[in-house]
């Protein structure tokens, strides 16, 4: 590291490996080399092997509780052992922890809004009030909102955070990885994929907001028009064992690959003919990005950050989210369409790269950082 290196200290809520983890890893791999980055992990999980994998330096302080005094005193101790500058946070809880350890110091918070609190519909109303107003109370402690769309942009300003604190940086694709590749009939292999079906993938974490569920829904409508189909679920977490219940009760469980947490992800998009993500409102689907850099044609359900950036008919398909009926319609067009399917994903790929290399998106993300230290 260098001699005069501005400490970033990065605390996480989950230690998954969804989105925010592959952010944050982002960030690290392409910032400026005049900032230290430092992960503080809430619990023992997938993120902290690829940090590992990649040599970068984390420390585990257990957050899982609502509150607990000695995990504060240990990110206290984090921030005046390690002469923190910035602290960067990243969730809720990481949120409402970061600024409590700076309370007394002269520390500058910035705080990535990944999901929007009122996204949180899993939460009951009073609970999730009652984080809003915890937000809003702690927020003169933030010095910037980093919003990954307008839609989370929206969404801040609407719990009571000032404008002039709030910036929308998209989040970006590392071009370098997740480019189209030659398909391996072995990973196919591996994952039970017949070389003779079409192929239909989704990744995302297993909870009722990803809209899984509609997918599966959509799958047994396409089974009646085209037979050879098969969909790879990627991720882990509550709904799954309700996704596979509902597959086995609609008979088409051979058809639904779950293939859990896997960190091979760039590979996996090679296998797909189409890529679905049927979110019930996505805060901006990185995922999505992925996909159409991978050049495999999209469809994502309308509501949030991919209205920012998916044209139907160009470089993607939007449908109404919580309706099977319409992905399953725009599934079978772009599975039998296959020229249309290459236009759009061929599109879809020149416009990832024109506008959405995490190079260019990391450079604001340290234009921040530099502002806020006046280096």
């Amino acid at each position: 590291m260098m001699k005069n290196a501005i400490k970033i200290l990065h605390i996480m809520s989950s230690a998954e490996l969804g989105g925010g983890e592959r952010y944050l890893l982002d960030v690290i791999e392409n910032s400026d080399k005049i900032f230290e980055h430092i992960v503080v992990l809430p619990y023992k999980g997938q993120f902290e092997k690829l940090l590992d994998k990649y040599g970068y330096y984390y420390l585990k302080v257990n957050l899982r509780k609502k509150f607990s005094i000695k995990s504060l005193i240990k990110i206290i101790n984090i921030v005046r052992t390690e002469n923190i500058d910035i602290i960067h946070t990243h969730g809720f809880r990481a949120n409402f922890y970061g600024r409590l350890a700076i309370f007394l110091k002269k520390i500058k918070h910035i705080e990535t809004i990944h999901v929007s609190l009122l996204d949180y519909i899993d939460t009951p109303i009073l609970l999730r009030c009652f984080y809003i107003l915890v937000e809003y109370i702690l927020s003169y402690k933030t010095s910037k909102y980093i919003c990954v769309s307008n839609a989370m942009a929206e969404d801040t300003k609407k719990i009571g955070i000032p404008a002039h604190k709030i910036v929308v940086i998209m989040n970006g694709v590392n071009i370098n990885k997740f480019h189209p590749r030659f398909v391996s009939s072995n990973k196919k292999d591996e994952l039970g994929i017949d070389p003779k079906n079409h192929v239909i993938g989704t990744i995302g974490r297993m909870v009722n907001e990803k809209g899984q569920i509609y997918l599966i829904e959509a799958i047994k409508i396409i089974k009646k028009e085209i037979k050879n189909v098969q969909c790879i679920f990627l991720g882990n977490g509550p709904a799954l064992p309700l996704l596979k219940k509902r597959a086995s009760e609609l008979k088409i469980e051979e058809s639904c690959i779950f293939i859990g947490v896997r960190q091979d992800v760039e590979l996996i998009y090679s296998l797909l003919d189409l890529f679905i993500l049927p979110s019930l409102r996505e805060p901006f689907g990185i995922v999505l990005l992925e996909a159409m850099a991978s050049r495999v044609p999209v469809i994502a359900t309308n509501k949030g950050g991919p209205c920012e950036y998916i044209a139907t008919g160009i470089n993607g398909v939007l449908v109404e989210s919580c309706d099977p009926e319409s992905i399953a319609i725009e599934a079978i067009e772009l599975l039998k369409n296959k020229n249309r399917a290459q236009t759009l994903a061929e599109n879809g790929e020149k416009f990832v790269k024109s506008n959405f290399n995490i190079k260019d998106v990391v450079k604001k993300i340290d234009g921040i950082y530099h502002s806020l230290t006046k280096i």
